[in-house]
C-alpha cells in the first residue's frame, strides 16, 4: 500500500470526529500524511506493504491500545531512535501539538484500516461455521433459489464486501429470529474471528471463479455519530454517560468489545441483536435498518469514541508518576521547582497532545539529564500514560482548552 493511497485513506477516516467530545484529532489528517514524509518519519518507517527499513513498518503493527498508548510507545522508543538518527546524521524533528495530533491521526487512520480489512476471515474455517451455526438449514448457496430453504440463495452475496454482508443479516435479523423460534433452534452466536470466517466462505462460495475479494471504504466516525443519533440508537444507548436508558450498555464504555475488527464488532451486534428486537417490540420501536455504508459508519463511530476517550486514573498515575521516576525532575505543586518545569504550572501542556508534543520535543535533551542522575529510561506499557497524564490534570492550576482537545 503506497502513501498515495493512505492519504486518501485518512481522508477517508474523517477526523473530525467527536469534536465536541475531547478528541485531539484535527480537522485535516491529510496533513499527517505530509508530515510523515516532511518530518522524516520515511527514512527510517515503512508504512503498509513497503519493504522494512530501518525501523519498523508502522503498518504492520496492530494495537488495540489507545490514542495515548500510540504516544507512550513513541516515547519508549525514543532513545533508540534518537542514537540511530545521530549515526545517520539526521536532527530529531520537532512537533509542534497541532503536528503531533496530525501525526497522530495520520497513523490512527491507517490503524483503523487494518482492524477493518487487514485481517481477513478463514474461508475453510467459515465453512465449518456455516454448518455449525445452522445457517444451511435455512440458505443455500446455489445459483437458483432452493425452494425447500426458507430463507433466500446467498449466491449473490459474492457482490458485497464483508461489512455489507454483516448489514444484510442484521437488516433481516428479526424476522430470522422469528424463523429460529418456528424451527426450535437458538439464533447463532459468534466468538473472535467466526464472523470474518463465516464472511470469508460466503464471498468464496458464491463468487465466481477467479473473482476478487470485494471491500468497502472505511466508515465516517462523523457520519456513524449522526446516524447513531438519525437512527435512534442514542435513545436506548448513552454514550459515555450522556442519554440512553439505565438498563441499557453504554456503548462509550465498551473498549473489549468494540475497539476490534469490523467483523468481530459485527458480530458483537448481530450476538445482543435478538435482545435488541425483543426490547423494540415491546417498547414498539420498529427495527433499525441500515442502508448503502451505514453499518460501517456506525461501527466506525462506535470505535473511535472507544479508541480515543479511555478515561485515566489520577491514583494510579500518581504512582507512576514517583515509579517512573518522574517525580525527580517535575514539580507538581505550586511554586516549586525542580531540573524540569513545574507541570502544575507550566505553559503549553493543557492537553494531551501538547504533553505528548512537549515529552517527544525534549526527549532528546531529558535522556542525558537522567542518565546523569541515574534515572532510567521509563517506558509506558498500555494505559500507563493516560493514568499519568490523567494525574498531571488533577494537579494543575487552571487546565486549558486548547484547540486540539480539551479538559
Amino acid at each position: 500500500m503506497t502513501l498515495r493511497w493512505l492519504i486518501v485513506l485518512a481522508l477517508v477516516v474523517s477526523a473530525r470526529v467527536l469534536a465536541e467530545e475531547s478528541t485531539p484529532l484535527p480537522e485535516d489528517p491529510m496533513a499527517g500524511a505530509r508530515l510523515f514524509q516532511q518530518k522524516g518519519c520515511v527514512r527510517c518507517h515503512a508504512v503498509g506493504e513497503e519493504e522494512s527499513k530501518l525501523g519498523p513498518n508502522l503498518g504492520r503493527i496492530h494495537r488495540r491500545g489507545s490514542l495515548l498508548d500510540v504516544a507512550g510507545a513513541m516515547w519508549n522508543h525514543a532513545p533508540m531512535m534518537h542514537e540511530r538518527m545521530a549515526e545517520l546524521h539526521i536532527e530529531p524533528p520537532q512537533l509542534t501539538s497541532q503536528e503531533m495530533a496530525n501525526l497522530i491521526a495520520f497513523l490512527t487512520a491507517y490503524q483503523y484500516y487494518l482492524a477493518q480489512v487487514g485481517k481477513p476471515g478463514d474461508p475453510d474455517k467459515g465453512q465449518e461455521v456455516f454448518a455449525a451455526k445452522n445457517c444451511s438449514k435455512c440458505h443455500s448457496l446455489q445459483s437458483e433459489a432452493d425452494f425447500e430453504k426458507v430463507g433466500p440463495s446467498l449466491r449473490g452475496y459474492a457482490k458485497l464486501s464483508p461489512i455489507q454482508i454483516a448489514q444484510a443479516m442484521w437488516n433481516h435479523g428479526p424476522a430470522m429470529a422469528e424463523e429460529f423460534h418456528r424451527l426450535g433452534l437458538s439464533q447463532a452466536k459468534f466468538t473472535n474471528d467466526e464472523m470474518a470466517n463465516l464472511l470469508a466462505y460466503l464471498q468464496r462460495a458464491a463468487a465466481p471463479a477467479g473473482a476478487e475479494t470485494i471491500y468497502v471504504q472505511p466508515g465516517s466516525p462523523n457520519r456513524g455519530r449522526t446516524l447513531f443519533e438519525q437512527k435512534g440508537c442514542a435513545h436506548c444507548h448513552a454514550i459515555r454517560g450522556v442519554g440512553g436508558l439505565p438498563d441499557v450498555p453504554d456503548l462509550g464504555k465498551r473498549r473489549e468489545e468494540l475497539v476490534r475488527s469490523v467483523t468481530e464488532v459485527a458480530g458483537f451486534m448481530w450476538n445482543h441483536g435478538e435482545a435488541m428486537w425483543d426490547k423494540m417490540h415491546e417498547r414498539q420501536v420498529p427495527a433499525v435498518k441500515f442502508e448503502k455504508n451505514e453499518m460501517a459508519d456506525i461501527i466506525s463511530y462506535l470505535y473511535f469514541i472507544n479508541y480515543f476517550d479511555k478515561p485515566g486514573d489520577p491514583a494510579r498515575g500518581t504512582t507512576l508518576f514517583a515509579t517512573k521516576g518522574c517525580a525527580q525532575c517535575h514539580a507538581i505543586t505550586p511554586g516549586t521547582q525542580l531540573l524540569g518545569p513545574n507541570l502544575s504550572t507550566a505553559a503549553g501542556v493543557g492537553s494531551p497532545i501538547e504533553i505528548i508534543a512537549a515529552m517527544w520535543n525534549h526527549a532528546q535533551a531529558m535522556e542525558p539529564a537522567m542518565r546523569a542522575k541515574g534515572v532510567p529510561w521509563p517506558k509506558f506499557e498500555p494505559g500507563e500514560m493516560t493514568d499519568v497524564i490523567e494525574f498531571i490534570y488533577s494537579v494543575r492550576e487552571r487546565p486549558v482548552t486548547t484547540g486540539t482537545g480539551k479538559k
